[in-house]
């Protein structure tokens, strides 16, 4: 899967400039048409870039549809009306790639909206049309073949055209992207694209794997029309330009609210709004995302109707602020939802490159130091369990040999003492014999219950002579930080993606140094490997795992991996849950199960819907006293015995 789903951020739980500022940014930059580059660039590649006539294609195809398969959405939704949700801050970009686009509002405005070529059921391990109606793959698993939907466009009305496709490798190969991950990923995995009709494409891989869809069904065609003035200014040029869409919502002029927050519009004729599997889906009108960097504020809006979702997982908000009358009353249901996803790998992740974090005996005391039995037991108050990898959730792809290490003063204070820090300094801190303590600095977010839970894991750690200086940092600040590897020890979570690990992006020595001509190192910014894992002995296995072609040698190679990278201590579990728990407005109307089995988070498959008569309703409720009794909805169609 592209890195356009896998390379999104989340942090646990998950200056931008009006319409008018926009254009005047858009004067320090001189008129630009790349075209005639294009197509030379095309031109230059002739087996990649390749335009034949459907009299080429193999004659044995067997087209695909999957037309039998159970819609998913409800017939019930209704279109219309606004959704008010909030963020913590405001988008660095708008760019999907380069500098600052692995940002967390990405997912809102891209990941989570765009339609994919074909999209995976998430009720059913099968896939249906999206952008293209129809799909084929070549007995040797090596090439896969698309028929477009003729109705398919971009968000700005343009037709969508194979070229479009072509586009996107000229975009993502190119240096001017400021982004080292993309350049890797198309110059790797992809040995051709090739052109039969307006309608029909194909790409074609380098070796077989094991469902080659998972590579290529997500790929999104890159706007030659938007794109005509990329080139070596690329980063600053489209810095707050939004790219037209293939999907159901888009961000015009009149969404921008400067700093304060982003509206999404649904856009108008959108080519899939009638097509099964989307015709039901994608309801509200409009999606307000107001910048709210306190969560207890953003509660507080909540209560008052000026957000009608909130995200309340943890204790403080699912116990402690649910005694109301919004919730007694059944104005505000509450609701849980067993899913079925890969987990967010959430953990805390140790920087190698820095000082003391370099020697395996450190890590492997810090990883005992860290009491997440207690936060589970207190903040969490026992509604998660300890998550035994960062790789869990990935069902057979996941060894079931893994364990996270337990809280053990003895077992920490046994590996400091072999890194030399075997005396307590007056504060209880270990020191080393030239008088060097035992201190680093947690990372995490500054929002919601990580600054709590990072002071407990502090106060624990101390037991063992480990000093902990947290650091809180709002959302923009510790993407920043991160990708730049600037931490130290960062609490943090990626959003998994099916169907198994990918280990290139966060271990592999290419997305951590890059060596100069002279033999000299230097920090490869803006990728996932955040621990800075730089292991030749990990290297060779992590290429054979990208390159398995059967789901046995994958599922080898993982739980090898998995284990090799569990003994380097870099990354330390948190927690996990097998479910995720909301709280909404009782106009904020899901289907009858709930969800899709495959949701991640409550609002990514856009199932929901507003039902204004009720929110009228609900509101005269109020008015007049009326209560509806309290609601608490629990979906456990999917749970796990």
């Amino acid at each position: 899967m592209l890195r356009l789903h896998s390379r999104f951020l989340q942090l646990l739980l998950l200056t931008m400039v009006g319409s008018a500022t926009c254009a005047r940014a858009d004067d320090r930059f001189p008129p630009y048409d790349n075209t005639e580059e294009v197509k030379a660039f095309w031109k230059s590649k002739p087996d990649f870039f390749q335009w034949k006539t459907p009299a080429d294609l193999p004659p044995n195809l067997k087209w695909v549809n999957n037309a039998d398969l159970p819609e998913f959405g409800d017939p019930e939704a209704r279109k219309g009306g606004t959704l008010h949700l909030d963020v913590s801050s405001y988008p660095p970009t708008f760019r999907i790639i380069g500098p600052d686009a692995n940002n967390s509002f990405r997912s809102e405005h891209h990941d989570n909206v765009y339609a994919w070529i074909v999209t995976r059921h998430p009720n059913e391990d099968a896939w249906v049309p999206g952008m293209a109606d129809e799909w084929a793959i070549s007995e040797d698993k090596k090439t896969i073949y698309f028929k477009l939907d003729p109705k398919v466009t971009f968000s700005d009305g343009t037709p969508i055209e194979v070229e479009d496709f072509f586009m996107t490798f000229y975009i993502m190969l190119s240096p001017y992207i400021k982004d080292p991950w993309y350049n890797d990923y198309f110059s790797r995995e992809f040995s051709a694209i090739t052109k039969y009709d307006d309608r029909t494409f194909s790409f074609t891989i380098p070796s077989p794997k094991p469902d080659p869809m998972w590579y290529v069904g997500d790929f999104q065609p890159m706007s030659r029309k938007f794109y005509i003035e990329f080139g070596p200014d690329f980063p600053a040029r489209y810095q707050w330009r939004k790219a037209p869409s293939t999907g159901a919502y888009d961000i015009g002029p009149d969404g921008i609210n400067q700093s304060r927050s982003v509206t999404l519009h649904r856009v108008k004729d959108w080519w899939a709004k009638d097509k099964k599997n989307f015709r039901y889906r994608f309801n509200p009108d409009f999606i307000e995302f107001k910048v709210i960097a306190n969560m207890d504020k953003g509660y507080e809006m909540f209560r008052q109707g000026k957000l009608d979702f909130f995200y309340s997982s943890t204790p403080r908000y699912w116990y402690d602020k649910s005694e109301i009358p919004e919730i007694y009353n059944g104005y505000i249901e509450r609701h849980v939802f067993y899913n079925e996803f890969p987990r967010v790998s959430r953990g805390i992740y140790l920087n190698q490159r820095m000082p003391l974090l370099d020697n395996q005996d450190i890590r492997l005391g810090i990883n005992y130091a860290l009491n997440f039995k207690q936060v589970i037991d207190v903040d969490l108050r026992g509604d998660a369990v300890r998550m035994q990898s960062t790789f869990a959730g990935f069902g057979k792809y996941t060894s079931p040999e893994l364990r996270a290490r337990p809280f053990d003063v003895g077992k920490a204070q046994e590996h400091f003492t072999k890194a030399g820090f075997s005396k307590r300094g007056p504060d209880g801190v270990l020191v080393n014999g030239e008088g060097k303590r035992l201190s680093l600095t947690l990372t995490c977010p500054n929002s919601g219950p990580f600054v709590p839970i990072a002071l407990r894991l502090k106060e624990n750690a101390l037991k063992a002579g480990l000093e902990l200086k947290v650091e809180g940092l709002d959302m923009v600040q510790l993407f920043k930080k991160m990708d730049q590897k600037n931490h130290e020890m960062a609490f943090a979570g990626w959003a998994a993606q099916p169907p198994y690990p990918r280990f290139w992006e966060y271990y592999h020595s290419d997305n951590a140094w890059k060596v100069q001509p002279d033999g000299t190192k230097k920090i490869v910014p803006d990728t996932n490997n955040v621990t800075m894992t730089a292991d030749p002995a990990l290297d060779p296995l992590i290429m054979q795992q990208r390159e398995a072609q059967t789901e046995e040698e994958v599922q080898r190679i993982s739980w090898h991996l998995e284990k090799l990278i569990e003994d380097r201590a870099c990354a330390i579990p948190a927690w996990e849950s097998p479910f995720y728990r909301y709280s909404c407005w009782r106009w904020l109307r899901f289907p009858k199960d709930g969800n899709v089995k495959a949701s991640q988070m409550p609002l990514d498959s856009f199932v929901f819907w507003i039902d204004e008569g009720m929110k009228e309703e609900t509101k005269k409720a109020m008015r007049e006293g009326h209560s509806y009794g309290e609601i608490m909805r629990t979906f456990d169609k999917y749970r796990k015995n």
